[in-house]
């Protein structure tokens, strides 16, 4: 697994995984392969972290250590 920092989040990805974050856009893509996307989070404007993964994703969350 490798850790990307996004917000103040630690998001843990497989090795084979991307990520491209854009801190001013509160957006993070997460890619896979050549272009294959996995799954797009991003902080709402209440400052709620939001996921929508494809159907092949497997997420988990630990909210009180924004793991």
């Amino acid at each position: 697994m490798k850790t990307n920092t996004f917000l103040d989040w630690e998001v843990s990805l497989s090795e084979e995984l991307h990520a491209v974050i854009d801190e001013k856009a509160k957006k993070m893509v997460v890619m896979g392969g050549f272009i294959e996307l996995n799954a797009v989070l991003w902080v709402d404007e209440e400052g709620v972290l939001q996921l929508k993964p494809t159907w092949d994703c497997v997420i988990s969350i630990n909210a009180v250590e924004k793991r």
